[in-house]
């Protein structure tokens, strides 16, 4: 096989691995938009009990995607409550991810105060995800929260009347981004760099490029873009 089938590969590897990401994240938006339309996540601050059967309601969809997707390795939805009947922001987030140890799903389970301290309204995935219905990516970051591994996560709004009332959100971890590369990146003598839309490093076969690390590689190399990132061939 040629260097040009080779690099062909890898690029049509990466790309259906993001599409996969991707429409399992808009999947999840559309289950959750129809779950919140049956129990509003307005007002579960002042109703525990109600948060409690929302939690359980969403459940479902988040654990559907886990078992269906290859890649996912978490996934969930975050809502921040701020409005004029609430003393002070209220954080609702409903996480699972799979232990990579027992390949079991494990809750996230924060209490208020420790989502305050979080607060992942803050968070790139959360702030950034545009106010339509569209998915939007971020990563790699270290995600010191669930695993402390390097991470991309794919965020998606969760709409009510047009208004965003949340994030659907899931995570595929970049290690094992490098599993579906790594069998076709060995059979070609080219090094090979992704990176994100910002040059940070997702995958590198290259020793000089570490993960997680900001690189300027030369343009004159050879180079495959796509919304999300950039493929170079040294």
């Amino acid at each position: 096989m040629s260097e040009v089938s080779h690099h062909t590969r890898i690029v049509n590897t990466l790309e259906d691995l993001f599409a996969a990401v991707t429409m399992s994240t808009k999947d999840l938006s559309a289950s959750i938009n129809h779950t919140l339309a049956e129990i509003p996540v307005a007002g579960i601050a002042s109703d525990k009990q109600r948060e409690s059967s929302l939690r359980k309601s969403l459940y479902p969809a988040i654990e559907k995607i886990l078992l269906d997707s290859q890649y996912c390795s978490g996934a969930g939805f975050a809502s921040h409550l701020a409005t004029e009947n609430l003393a002070q922001p209220y954080w609702f987030l409903e996480w699972w991810f799979k232990n990579p140890k027992s390949n079991q799903q494990s809750c996230l389970d924060l209490d208020q105060a420790t989502q305050q301290r979080l607060d992942f309204s803050t968070f790139e995935w959360f702030k950034n995800t545009p106010d339509a219905e569209d998915v939007y990516l971020h990563g790699p970051y270290v995600d010191y929260v669930c695993t402390s591994a390097y991470t991309i996560t794919a965020a998606s709004p969760v709409l009510i009347d047009g208004n965003m009332v949340g994030v659907a959100a899931v995570d595929i971890l970049v290690s094992r981004i490098e599993e579906a590369l790594l069998p076709i990146v060995k059979q070609t003598s080219s090094k090979v760099i992704i990176t994100n839309n910002d040059n940070r490093v997702i995958f590198s076969s290259h020793l000089k490029y570490r993960t997680g690390s900001l690189v300027n590689i030369d343009a004159t190399c050879q180079t495959t873009q796509n919304n999300f990132c950039k493929i170079t061939f040294l």
